[in-house]
Order: structure tokens, then C-alpha cells, then sequence
């Protein structure tokens, strides 16, 4: 046999055998690539999560039952705070979050009394607690997760 054909024999065998490297690396390869996206991605959301729910606690208390930014301009004396239900504190957070997590968060205000008994309203001196909540799910179904809820809370003293 000449060298030419033997070389030629030798080459292709070196092609089948990075072929069968590949065929065995590859799968681990993509699988840990894949979940490093998804860890990414799971990090963004929490952060996003955390982000609007601070959002919301910093509005609740910065338009507290004293504000000049109730939609109906400062509450008259004796009636009824701005905002005791929460909707605008639940707008804000969804608002905050609607880039990244879309329309499915779950908003909680609740306001408390100073000495940290639930009730009361969002007047001066009063705690507010703003959860929320999210619940994540995998993109690439290569990486078998389960649907994963994330939980983000902030509590902060009304100043207005």
C-alpha cells in the first residue's frame, strides 16, 4: 500500500473519532449551557421582583394620607386616607415589574399600626408591607424544572 492511501485511511478515522467525541460531549455541554441561561434568567426575575416591590413600598409612603397626589387632590380632614385599599401601591408594582415579568404578579399592601399590629391606614407614622409574588417557569424544557414562586417583600415607615 502506498503512504498516500494510508494517511488518507488515517485521517478519516481521526474525523470519526471527533465525531464520536462530539457526540458524546455535546449533550453535557448544551445541558450546562442551558442551565446557565435559566440561572440567569431566574436571577433577573428575583431582582425585577425586589426592585417593584421597594417600588411600591417607596410610593405607599411617599403618598401617604397627607399627599397632594391623590387623584382627588388632598383628603379633607376627618375622611378617609388616600389610597387605603392599595390599588395605586398595586399599579406601581406591576408597572415596575411589567417589562420582565409581565402582567402575572401578585400584589399584597398591607399597612400597620405603629406598634406592628395589622390594621390601620396610610397615614403618618403607619408601616407599610408590600409582598409579591411571582411564580417563574423554565423557557428551555431541556432543563426539567418545576415552576419555581418567588417571594419579594418590603416594609417602610409613611412619611406623608
Amino acid at each position: 500500500m502506498t503512504r498516500r492511501f494510508l494517511r488518507r485511511r488515517r485521517e478519516r478515522r481521526s474525523v470519526g473519532q471527533a465525531l464520536a467525541e462530539f457526540a458524546l460531549v455535546a449533550p453535557v455541554f448544551f445541558l450546562l449551557l442551558f442551565a446557565i441561561i435559566e440561572a440567569g434568567r431566574f436571577m433577573i426575575y428575583y431582582e425585577t421582583l425586589n426592585n417593584a416591590a421597594r417600588e411600591g413600598a417607596r410610593y405607599a409612603i411617599v403618598n401617604g394620607a397627607n399627599t397632594l397626589g391623590c387623584p382627588s387632590g388632598p383628603p379633607a380632614p376627618n375622611s378617609a386616607p388616600c389610597d387605603v385599599p392599595g390599588d395605586n401601591v398595586r399599579a406601581r408594582v406591576r408597572s415596575a415589574a411589567f417589562g420582565v415579568l409581565g402582567s402575572s404578579v401578585t400584589v399584597t399592601p398591607e399597612w400597620r399600626n405603629p406598634d406592628g399590629s395589622p390594621g390601620g391606614n396610610n397615614g403618618r407614622g403607619m408601616t407599610v408591607n408590600v409582598a409579591a409574588t411571582y411564580t417563574y417557569s423554565s423557557l428551555v424544557p431541556i432543563v426539567p424544572l418545576p415552576p419555581i414562586t418567588i417571594n419579594a417583600e418590603s416594609t417602610l415607615v409613611i412619611n406623608n
